[in-house]
């Protein structure tokens, strides 16, 4: 049975409540326990090759010297072949992932007695992790009878193998949000997106953007094995994409938010009683995690005219 978000009021209050006494005393809430799973896979085209294995030599008094390990050949992820590959696509971006294997860029399954169409759009190439070495961020489709959405998703050259990061960072749907750019470089990605936004966009037909421009900039949060995306602009938060707000507003307060599940990761919000306000957010079984949830937030200060544009997500101890 997956784990629910705390009803709306009571969740937020006690949220808030628990911040600000955490914020009083100085301390902070212990580390929650961790379900993590085991990392997404690597891309079956981008496996290394060990090479230069030293071999045993005979020392001045005889005896053999330790052999030097194996060089390990480090992945080019241009030469990754993602239109021959695994990868992991979460429906709405919120579902569990399932497995997608592309053959020459394409992939075909079924849902309820309904085909679905998996096809791989752009990859555009930059350092997104801060390493110094160029990864990847690619766009797979889904198309099933009317419906149709893309999503993107990071691939981080890592030893080896190419591994993608199983959240995707942003979504094109129709009458949805549409994804203009998505540009990689300089230890992160810019994303650069239309939301379409509910009463001002009404009358604006599906097959064009919202008037809602964001522009976001996300790099990876890498620990004990697991990959998460981050926003580093306009505002520290979840770089994945937020569920939505079960209600279109709550009171004014803010609890402390991390911008992902792990209290190593940057801190998006400390509490404070004004300055912003908390979300709760829909169910999103990709999200749920042991001991956090996802909580929605807007910060007062800084901000546009469209509320909706301004809100971003992050984790809170539950």
């Amino acid at each position: 049975m997956r784990k629910r978000i705390v009803p709306a009021i009571c969740a937020l209050s006690a949220l808030l409540m628990s911040g600000l006494a955490a914020c009083g005393d100085g301390q902070q809430p212990a580390p929650p326990g961790s379900d993590a799973g085991a990392p997404p896979a690597g891309a079956g085209g981008a496996t290394g090759e060990n090479t230069g294995a030293g071999t045993g030599t005979e020392g001045p008094g005889g005896a053999a010297e330790s052999a030097s390990p194996p060089a390990v050949r480090e992945v080019d992820i241009r030469s990754v072949d993602f239109a021959n590959t695994e990868w992991l696509y979460s429906y709405s971006g919120f579902d569990l992932p399932v497995t997608v294997t592309l053959v020459d860029g394409a992939a075909s399954q079924e849902s309820n007695g309904y085909p679905i169409r998996y096809e791989l759009g752009d990859v555009a190439y930059g350092d997104v992790d801060g390493d110094g070495r160029e990864d990847a961020v690619a766009s797979l489709s889904r198309a099933q009878d009317n419906g149709y959405e893309a999503m993107w998703y990071l691939w981080l050259a890592s030893g080896p193998e190419a591994v993608q990061v199983k959240y995707p960072i942003a979504q094109t749907s129709r009458c949805g949000t549409f994804v203009e750019s998505v540009v990689p470089g300089g230890g992160g990605v810019t994303v650069t997106e239309y939301l379409r936004i509910e009463g001002l966009d009404r009358d604006i037909p599906c097959s064009d953007p919202g008037t809602g421009l964001r522009t976001r900039t996300i790099t990876v949060h890498s620990e004990a094995g697991e990959l998460w995306p981050v926003q580093t602009a306009p505002v520290t938060a979840w770089g994945g994409l937020c569920p939505g707000s079960l209600y279109p507003d709550t009171g004014p307060g803010l609890a402390d938010l991390w911008a992902a599940p792990s209290q190593s990761a940057a801190v998006a919000t400390a509490a404070s009683p004004g300055g912003g306000a908390l979300f709760p957010q829909k169910d999103a079984p990709l999200l749920q995690r042991e001991g956090w949830q996802i909580i929605g937030f807007r910060l007062f200060e800084g901000g546009s005219d469209i509320p909706e544009v301004d809100m971003s997500c992050a984790w809170a101890v539950s």
